[in-house]
This record gives C-alpha cells, structure tokens and sequence, in this order.
C-alpha cells in the first residue's frame, strides 16, 4: 500500500516554523519566503494563518514574526504526557538536592539528545540546559549512556549516517575512540563528558531503561569542572546510577536489566 500523500501547505507552514531557531529570533515575510521558496503572497498567506492561531507572532516595532505562545502550551501538553518525566521527577529532584548540581533527563532523536526535564543548580555558577533542547548526542554524556547500550554495528550505523562533528576542541572525532568509550561506558554503567560539549563542563549520565530492557533515555548530573573532578566522577556516577536504576524499576524493568555495574578500568572520557 502506498503511504498517504503528504498535503503540501500543512508541510509549507510547517517549514516555516521550522526556520526559527535559537540563532533566528525573527523574520520578516520576505526572509521567510526566500527561505522556503515561496512566492510572498502564499508566505503571507501561510505567516497569516499561523499567527492567528498563535504558533507566529508579530513585532509591531520591526514588523518581523518570531514563535509564538501557542507552541509552548503544545509543548506542554507533550511533555505532560510523558510518563518518564512524570516518574523521574522526584527522583532527580532528590539527586539535585542532594548533590547541589543540576540534574537532567533527556531522550535520544536522531543524531541528537532532547532535555525533556532539568532541575537547576540553586548556586550562581552552573550548567544550564533549558528544556527543549537539543544537542550533538556523540558529544554528551547524556548520548553515550543510551548509545553504550546499542550493538555494535548499530553505533557504527549511526556514525555513518551522522559522523561525529567537533562540538570543542575534546570532543571524540575518531569512531574507534569513540566507540572504546562507549564499550567503557557500557562496563561502567554510566558515560562521562568531560568538555566534550560544552567548554568547561563535565557531565556524568547512566541509561534508563523500560520494561524490554531497552534504553530509553538517559539522566545526568552536570557542573563545571571546577566543581567535579574526573577523580569525583565515579562517586558522582554511582548516585547518578542509582537514580536511574530506580526510575528504570519504577517503569517496569526488571532489577536484572538494570543492576549497576561495577567495571574496571579509567572513567569514561579521562
């Protein structure tokens, strides 16, 4: 059977909004139009229409349109929905009070790792990773604790789809260290980011997992390095673990599934 046909002004409009992004505040109609290869009118007509529903809104001072409210009440409602934010909350609420850092959650899509949740930091200087937000997966620590999970072939799979760009001047480029880490990763229990993503941060994560065994996502514990040393880090890592190994449990994998690891060897990413 032949996939349904894919109605081209719903994907126009969705263009549209897809050209807003944090380098891109605002646009005017003729930026728009040019960006998606539209003739004004129909940009203006589409630009109109998503205004009016709320997913654009316009500045009056340049006349230019930037995102509107409406899409952060439909992000909302997904993020509401979802059941894995609703059953880590308490528990990255107590591993940040606990640790005093910040605390996030995030799923895999494509070559990048989404923040579905974040606990800040309450001192002055911290990590912040607002929700929403995507980064390079290869790079994170988030990334790594799922994709240290994956077989083999899949994580090569991956980096001949996506590479592994330079994010900072440490982050993994080669495919063999980068896969050395993630195996290390997957003996550990939990990955390391030691400035792999963003200068002067480092990072530590563990994969949760759901009933099949499967990693779904990932939390970590973030901080400048100032804050947590690579010789910290397997004390950081094990509350971290454990954490996750309570989350994984509470959506309904099996305690064999996600028994914390105790592998040998250097942290990953020292």
């Amino acid at each position: 059977m032949q996939p349904p046909k894919l109605i081209g002004s719903v994907e126009r409009a969705l263009d549209i909004l897809n050209l807003f992004d944090l380098r891109t505040a605002e646009l005017g109609t003729t930026e728009i139009a040019e960006a998606v290869g539209l003739h004004k009118s129909t940009a203006a007509g589409l630009i109109h229409t998503l205004a009016a529903k709320g997913y654009l809104t316009q500045n009056p001072q340049t006349r230019k349109y930037s995102l509107g409210l409406k899409l952060v009440e439909r992000s909302s409602v997904v993020l509401h929905h979802l059941e894995i934010r609703r059953v880590a909350y308490p528990h990255l609420e107590a591993l940040r009070n606990r640790c005093g850092e910040t605390v996030n959650l995030a799923v895999l899509d494509g070559a990048d790792i989404v923040y579905i949740e974040r606990l800040l930091c309450p001192r002055a200087l911290g990590m912040r990773s607002e929700i929403g937000k995507r980064a390079l997966a290869h790079s994170t620590a988030l990334g790594k604790a799922i994709m240290a999970h994956w077989p083999e072939a899949e994580a090569r799979a991956f980096v001949r789809r996506f590479g592994l760009p330079r994010v900072t001047a440490k982050t993994i480029t080669d495919e063999e260290v980068w896969l050395r880490q993630l195996a290390e990763a997957r003996e550990l229990g939990y990955a390391v980011d030691d400035e792999e993503n963003e200068e002067g941060g480092r990072c530590v994560a563990a994969p949760i997992f759901d009933y099949t065994g499967k990693p779904i996502a990932s939390i970590s514990l973030s901080a400048p390095v100032s804050r947590l040393s690579l010789a910290d880090a397997p004390r950081i890592a094990a509350l971290v673990k454990e954490t996750a190994r309570t989350i994984s449990v509470n959506l309904g994998a099996e305690l064999s599934q996600v028994v914390c690891h105790r592998g040998r060897g250097n942290v990953v990413g020292d």
